[in-house]
């Protein structure tokens, strides 16, 4: 894994590039999440400001290498335009959370910086784990149709994040990919979707 304090992470794509969450990007993601159209599903009870965003990443961000904040940026433009990561990766049993997915601006719900940039994120993370798991407010529509899109399906069997299912008064459901499941799901789609674009 990067060092995030020495080597902060920065992946390129031919619409995006992803760098890893550092002061610069505050006031978007404050401005984000504090929108009650984007943080609606969101685990946050409370207003984000830039003095809540600095602490957590000083405090708790750098220490933490079990997770990853990357902005997702529009290469055309140099517009950051969302958000994607991890969290409790854990390298010995190979897995993780999947999550952070927003989306800042809705014009680029399906544009190719946005669709690229969960492609790209994904592919780095399968270089150290085996499966992920993602957590999404059951009335969260979109977010459940993306991660299928992606490879993710239904966990019916024994959950592994049982405290991830209530968060803050909301039910969520458990999903899981194995690499293999994201394999087939981005030859599918991301593979078909950018031929589309060329």
């Amino acid at each position: 894994m990067i060092d995030k304090n020495n080597y902060p992470l920065r992946l390129e794509g031919r619409y995006c590039i992803l760098e890893e969450i550092s002061p610069k990007y505050f006031q978007c993601v404050i401005d984000w999440r504090n929108d009650p159209e984007i943080n609606k599903f969101l685990n946050q009870p409370f207003k984000l400001t830039m003095e809540l965003e600095k602490s957590w990443y000083e405090n708790k961000y750098l220490k933490d290498d079990t997770q990853g904040l990357l902005i997702i940026i529009d290469k055309a433009t140099n517009t950051p335009i969302g958000t994607t990561g991890w969290t409790d990766i854990d390298l010995k049993a190979r897995r993780c959370i999947k999550g952070r997915l927003l989306l800042g601006d809705n014009k680029y719900g399906r544009h190719p910086a946005f669709m690229e940039g969960l492609f790209l994120a994904t592919d780095y993370i399968y270089q150290f784990v085996d499966i992920q798991y993602g957590h999404v407010v059951k009335e969260n529509f979109k977010s459940v149709q993306n991660g299928k899109w992606m490879g993710f399906e239904l966990n019916t069997g024994e959950i592994q994040y049982p405290h991830e299912l209530l968060v803050n008064g909301m039910e969520q459901q458990e999903f899981y990919c194995t690499k293999e499941m994201y394999l087939k799901a981005r030859k599918r789609n991301f593979e078909r979707f950018f031929e589309r674009t060329k």
